[in-house]
């Protein structure tokens, strides 16, 4: 099986932050490659920033072999090069791209003019395309890099499935989903049983007022509603290029304070459910047919366990405990444990300034096996960013969130305040306690000789983090 997502914007870039945090705990349905493109103008936008920091930090914890026949980092991720892809050069406008300079005196050139302003036609093309934007991408092509390893995975007889995420209110992810996804069909025509193709549709969760937007030419959240209807109102009516599409959003929208166009200061609310449909999707079979799928909650005001699929029937593996919850809060676990007793005395420990005598698990795993301190930092660098995830997605303004309980942990930097709800970090109680994994760590236990070292410790500890059936 063939895996590819495609990030359009801002929105797409916070999906992608959280389906590289659910591949690290090992949601993927199977131990396929997940390609991912990146398309977005403006290369500094922060929503990207962030998650371009996460796929850098999960290759190099992946290539310590944690995950040769375990969940944990299991899933390998390929970047499409140039990340992200800017379907044109900086500061090209909309004049450039369709050459008005060259259609000025003609009936083509009069029928543009009507059908875009003049500040749409002059606005620099880097940092998004609202209004304007199917105009820029149907002017081009899918990067061939891409396109060609689908067709190589096809050609091999794999199915594949593609899947894009972004927003449909407003901006590059509304312009780019519709667009992007029929240049692909048309690419794929002759593939189409090997083909499957998604997306997730994000509808408004957020608004800002006018006053901070300034004079500039973007995606106004007052035309948001109008904006969303009509695009619903397209993927109803028109011929579908999707065989699975998934709608996202929420009626009570979190106020931006920051308001930004784009660039680095362009962050917003962590994103879980968009990254669960890639999920869904990249776990059913490639067939013809066409499904509109939409995921809702039990609760208006809470966000917890019981709206969130277990995943069992989602997966090739067929494993009877693969739910969702589970998994994430196992590896939930791993990550607080280690940032609770591992962290604080690793370095101290490799440096000699501790005595080994005092940390079995650090003769079992450490002594003489050369761990290189940037396999370390690369770790706990990704350690850091999944807690700030985390607690970014624990702590919604407009919503109660009850996944794993925020009050247990704090960010930037990453610790644990209260170790005694380790044990029910998720609210089911347990006897896991802190106590309990640093037992575990010293028991003997028999591993796949391919893995040493650091990965073998991590993949030890993640196990030590596993609730036990009574």
């Amino acid at each position: 099986m063939g895996y590819y997502f495609i990030l359009i914007g801002g929105s797409g870039a916070k999906t992608l932050e959280a389906l590289t945090h659910l591949c690290a705990a090992g949601t993927m349905p199977s131990r396929g490659d997940l390609n991912i493109l990146a398309v977005d103008p403006d290369s500094g936008n922060g929503n990207l920033e962030r998650s371009s920091t996460t796929l850098n930090n999960f290759a190099p914890v992946q290539s310590l072999g944690v995950g040769n026949d375990t969940p944990l980092f299991k899933t390998k991720i390929s970047i499409i090069e140039p990340f992200p892809w800017k379907p044109v050069e900086v500061d090209m406008t909309l004049d450039d791209l369709i050459g008005y300079h060259l259609q000025g005196n003609n009936p083509l050139g009069s029928l543009y003019e009507v059908l875009y302003t003049q500040k749409e036609r002059a606005t620099r093309l880097n940092e998004g395309y609202p209004s304007i934007g199917a105009a820029v991408l149907a002017k081009k092509s899918i990067p061939r890099e891409f396109l060609d390893k689908i067709l190589g995975d096809a050609n091999r007889g794999n199915e594949v499935k593609i899947f894009l995420a972004g927003s449909i209110f407003g901006g590059t992810g509304a312009a780019g989903i519709p667009t992007i996804s029929r240049l692909l069909r048309n690419e794929l025509s002759d593939k189409q049983e090997k083909v499957s193709i998604g997306g997730v549709l994000i509808l408004p969760y957020f608004s800002f007022s006018a006053a901070q937007g300034g004079q500039d030419l973007f995606a106004r959240s007052e035309n948001f509603h109008t904006n969303t209807k009509a695009a619903l109102k397209y993927y109803a009516q028109k011929d579908n290029v999707f065989n699975a599409m998934y709608f996202v959003g929420d009626s009570q929208r979190a106020n931006v304070k920051n308001f930004s166009v784009g660039a680095s200061s362009q962050r917003n609310d962590a994103e879980l459910y968009a990254a669960l449909a890639a999920l869904d999707f990249f776990a059913q079979p490639v067939t013809g047919t066409h499904e509109f799928k939409c995921i809702s909650r039990s609760d208006s005001d809470n966000f917890s366990w019981v709206d969130f699929p277990t995943l069992t029937e989602f997966v090739n593996e067929q494993k009877s405990d693969f739910e969702l919850q589970k998994r994430f809060v196992q590896f939930a676990r791993f990550i607080f444990a280690y940032i609770r007793f591992v962290k604080p005395v690793l370095k101290d420990l490799l440096d000699g300034r501790r005595s080994e005598y005092q940390y079995p698990w650090f003769v079992d795993y450490f002594s003489g096996a050369g761990i290189k301190n940037t396999d370390i930092k690369n770790f706990e660098d990704y350690a850091e960013a999944f807690v700030l995830w985390l607690k970014q997605l624990e702590t919604l303004e407009r919503r109660e969130v009850s996944l794993i309980k925020s009050s247990m942990f704090a960010a930037n930097p990453a610790q644990i305040l209260h170790p005694d709800e380790f044990k029910s970090c998720d609210g089911v109680k347990t006897d896991l306690t802190l106590h309990e994994v640093w037992y575990r760590l010293s028991e003997s236990v028999s591993f796949d000789s391919s893995v040493s070292g650091f990965g073998k410790f991590l993949r030890r500890l993640y196990d030590a983090c596993k609730v036990r059936k009574e």
